[in-house]
């Protein structure tokens, strides 16, 4: 069955081939959600849908059945479908692919092939509850039908291709900045003192479900935390944390994002003052604006990565916030949301060059201990000229300073 969209995305496509072609592989084989919408355009469910791409550009998505609306919506690919589970038989997704991908690797000639794989640890985004991982069945599968296959490890290649996006990419990173925005415009109104954490994370995210529906948003998800007063010292860590406590009036309030519609992810923070702030958040404050500026104005093509951290790290230092910046500013997003290790990596250490249709956050903080803690995390894109914010939305003191 043939997906009867009539606009692929051709880049896409020409990225992948070349990639291929410059490695000397036959096929790409994926069952890694995100490397899946990477690849196919479709953004599974459950995790058990797989992707295998030839060097030909021939795209073919091995799903479940009830997913296949989803899918004919979304995917430019060929589908084959599997049932996980039947009243016939105590089956599951390991044992139902088996024969559809040995059919279909036989069907493309692909039993002397060279199929790269993804082979090391991954962090992605969970697209529902639960999600199911293959580990090394899929290579045990086309190694037992086919015994001169040779899978070989493609986490590098991967990694590359995810790292620079298309431009119809871009387009959908936007949408799912687009109602970040109304969600953080909405939520901050309401915002106020005597709320707590989780009530003020529950305004924005029921702001996004709202925004979420407009009849052009197939999926979409949206994670909100809330950090406030001393708790938001602790937002440096890798993850970010909604507790019990309750906002006060001079508080900092930081608030989180991961939002996502139809697998493309955002990741933002906004933070706020409760009453009129005092000298010391006016110089925080101060200090991440132009630090922020700063980054900004750093990011162009062939820029290395750790000079838009530089950037955005020297002013802070010069505030005297130099040990309080506590990570680096910024890392990958859109096919990922909280992956430091995602391409590029706007660190101190860091090796890559920007490239135009990167897509990656700035995020420049200050963590007090025993105080608070502020930052402002926007996403943004590389272009020819540049730089676009795709997240231009509440970023001077008087958006973010809000009454008591």
């Amino acid at each position: 069955m043939t997906d009867s969209s009539p606009t692929p995305d051709t880049d896409r496509i020409e990225r992948i081939t070349a990639a291929l072609r410059e490695n000397q592989f036959d096929a790409l084989l994926c069952s890694i959600s995100s490397h899946v919408l990477m690849l196919t355009g479709y953004w599974p469910i459950m995790g058990n849908t797989v992707a295998l791409v030839t060097a030909n550009g021939d795209r073919h998505l091995l799903l479940p059945g009830d997913e296949v609306e989803l899918a004919g919506k979304l995917s430019v690919a060929h589908r084959t479908t599997f049932a996980p589970g039947t009243l016939d038989q105590i089956t599951n997704s390991e044992k139902a692919i088996a024969r559809p991908l040995a059919q279909l690797a036989r069907s493309l000639g692909l039993d002397r092939a060279r199929i790269g794989v993804a082979s090391r640890g991954f962090l992605g985004p969970v697209s529902y509850l639960s999600q199911y991982h293959y580990g090394n069945a899929l290579d045990e599968i086309l190694r037992d039908a086919f015994p001169n296959i040779a899978l070989l490890p493609a986490d590098d290649l991967l990694k590359r291709l995810s790292a620079v996006k298309t431009a119809r990419e871009i387009d959908c990173l936007r949408r799912s900045c687009g109602v970040a925005r109304m969600a953080y415009q909405e939520g901050a109104a309401a915002l106020r003192v005597g709320l707590h954490e989780p009530g003020a994370a529950e305004l924005f995210r029921s702001a996004a479900a709202n925004a979420f529906h407009d009849g052009r948003n197939a999926r979409a998800e949206a994670y909100f935390f809330c950090m406030s007063g001393i708790n938001s010292a602790t937002a440096h860590a890798a993850y970010a944390r909604t507790r019990e406590r309750a906002i006060e009036p001079g508080d900092l309030a930081m608030i989180h994002c991961n939002s996502s519609v139809d697998g493309y992810w955002t990741d933002i923070t906004r933070s706020y003052t409760f009453g009129e702030p005092d000298d010391r958040q006016v110089k925080m404050r101060t200090a991440i604006l132009e630090a922020r500026s700063a980054a900004l104005a750093r990011i162009a093509p062939g820029v290395p990565a750790h000079e838009v951290d530089a950037a955005a790290r020297n002013v802070l230092a010069g505030y005297g916030y130099g040990e309080n910046f506590k990570h680096g500013t910024g890392h990958g997003v859109c096919f990922a949301a909280a992956n430091h290790d995602a391409i590029p990596r706007v660190h101190p250490k860091s090796t890559d060059v920007l490239e135009t249709g990167m897509t990656f956050n700035v995020e420049p903080a200050i963590y007090i201990e025993g105080y608070g803690g502020m930052r402002h995390c926007d996403v943004v894109a590389v272009t020819s000229r540049g730089v676009e914010v795709l997240t231009d939305f509440q970023a001077a003191s008087a958006d973010l300073n809000l009454r008591g």
